[in-house]
This record gives C-alpha cells, sequence and structure tokens, in this order.
C-alpha cells in the first residue's frame, strides 16, 4: 500500500482557454441568474437586488456555481473539467520534492512532461485497445484513457511543463495531482474493490422502472500488515490524510490489480492493536466522481 499526500503548487503558465464570464463589478446591479467571475470561482446570482455586494461575502445572494475554465484542472472536484478545443499547457511550481503525478477525467490524445531545460521525462498517448485476440487487435476501435498515473524512478524538485494534445472531441482535464509517495504497509489479499452507484431508479404501479442515470464512484476496502514497531510512524501518517483528497495505490507490482488504485478520501481506518512482531490494520477509501 502507497499513499500520495498531493502537494500545494503554483501556475506559472497556462495556455488554456481563459473563461469569457464578465468580471464581477462593484458598480453594476445584478438580477437573478446572472453569472460573473469572482476570484477564481463563478458566481450565480440569486436575487435581483444584489447592488455592490461581494459574492463570497453575500451567500444569500450568491450562489457558488464553478471553477473559471483554466482553474478546474486543480480545484477541489474531479468532475469539473478545464475545457480547451486544442492542444494547451501548463507550467507547474511545486512546494516540495515530489515523484508522482496523478491526471484524472481526461479527454485528451497525448500527455508530455518536461523539465524546464526541456527534457522529457514523460510521455505517452491515451489511445488503446482493449483486445484479446487478433481480430480486435487489427479490427477494433481505439479508445481513450479517462485517467494516468506518473510514478517517476527518482524524486524531482523542478518547475514542469505539462503539455495536452487533444482527443477527437476536445482537450480536456479534470484534476491534477502532484505529491510523494509514502510507503504505508503490505496489502494482505484479499482485498476488496466495490463501486458506489450513484443512479436513481423508481418503480410505478404498473410494475415500470425508470432510472436516472447518475455517476459512480470505487469503494475499497484494504487489510495493511506492518512492523510493530513501524506502527506509530504509519498511524500518524494516515492520521495526517483524514478529511485530505489523497491517491491509494493498493498494489504497485507490475502484474498488479490496477483497479486497486484511486483517487479518494479515507472515509475508515482501525488497527487492532496487539503484541505480535505485525499489526495489521484496514483502511476503506472512497473514491471521488
Amino acid at each position: 500500500m502507497t499513499i500520495v499526500k498531493p502537494l500545494e503548487f503554483e501556475v506559472l503558465q497556462n495556455s488554456a482557454t481563459k473563461d469569457e464570464t464578465p468580471l464581477w463589478d462593484k458598480e453594476k446591479t445584478y438580477k437573478s441568474d446572472e453569472k460573473v467571475q469572482f476570484k477564481g470561482f463563478i458566481w450565480v446570482s440569486a436575487s435581483d437586488e444584489d447592488t455592490h455586494e461581494e459574492p463570497d461575502v453575500y451567500f444569500d445572494k450568491w450562489v457558488k456555481f464553478a471553477p473559471i475554465n483554466e482553474n478546474a484542472f486543480f480545484d477541489d472536484e474531479v468532475n469539473t473539467q478545464t475545457k480547451c478545443d486544442k492542444a494547451w499547457s501548463v507550467r507547474l511550481k511545486m512546494d516540495g520534492v515530489f515523484d508522482t503525478l496523478a491526471f484524472l477525467n481526461l479527454n485528451v490524445s497525448k500527455i508530455k512532461i518536461q523539465t524546464i531545460d526541456k527534457k522529457i521525462i514523460y510521455e505517452k498517448s491515451m489511445y488503446h485497445k482493449k483486445t484479446k485476440t487478433w481480430w480486435e487487435y487489427f479490427f477494433g476501435k481505439f479508445k481513450v484513457n479517462k485517467e494516468d498515473f506518473v510514478f517517476l524512478p527518482y524524486p524531482i524538485n523542478s518547475e514542469i511543463l505539462i503539455s495536452f494534445e487533444p482527443a477527437k472531441t476536445g482537450c480536456d482535464v479534470g484534476h491534477i495531482l502532484v505529491g510523494k509517495k509514502e510507503f504505508a504497509g503490505i496489502t494482505i489479499y484479499p482485498a476488496s474493490s466495490t463501486y458506489l452507484n450513484y443512479s436513481k431508479t423508481s418503480t410505478n404501479e404498473w410494475g415500470i422502472t425508470n432510472v436516472v442515470s447518475g455517476k459512480k464512484a470505487k469503494y475499497l476496502e484494504f487489510v495493511v500488515a506492518i512492523q510493530k514497531k513501524d506502527f506509530d510512524y504509519y498511524d500518524e501518517l494516515i492520521s495526517e490524510i483524514y478529511n485530505v483528497k489523497a491517491l491509494f495505490i493498493g498494489d504497485e507490482s507490475e502484474l498488479g490489480f490496477k483497479k486497486l488504485t484511486t483517487f479518494g478520501i479515507l472515509k475508515d481506518y482501525s488497527a487492532p492493536l496487539e503484541v505480535e512482531d505485525y499489526v495489521q490494520y484496514k483502511l476503506n477509501i472512497q473514491g471521488l466522481i
């Protein structure tokens, strides 16, 4: 089990499409449902009487709607995307040493990562084919990976330039995480990977069921073994990620289960303490949409 706690980063350059929502103007009176841009977010007026009132102060008259387009890839949500119809790039300066990047909710054809001296440290096409037969390999359709996890061979402390190439329907990025891996113990099998289904169903008196399609999210359960002498260290590590969105990697082996990697939050942690040389603790992790 490995945990990647996100690092803070500064956006030095961002060529994504700029949001065209007008900036909030303190001299203007806004009507209900009008949108403005204020402090990196889009706000919607909930009243016809918002005269000169700042959106982040008067919450009864303004509703926080979404991040502006160019900021969506580093807000707190995975489902909001920075959208673009052409290739774009972003230059980041990290607050510390890092060795892991996660790209989530993607619609791109290619990712390239370069250091400040333009050395390419990662490059990957997001197109792939799921094949079991030679017929599927030659005649099957390409699909686009919706996420990508980058594990660098060694930690670095450098500004990086991340470039995205467009897929057929756009060049969109939901979330970028940058952090440093922390080993948290050995995953004990069997582990559990399930999905939470947020769809809603209703059945009428004739037995006809209607389904309102919703999102789905991973839910993972791990049992992890550590040496007794290391328990206090790992217990402190886990306590630091409560209420923090982090990357959890259940199996890093070459033939491991990729389904045991998810970006989420720690829902439950328990560690029965015994006098044995090894301690086994349990983690329940809810993936984020």
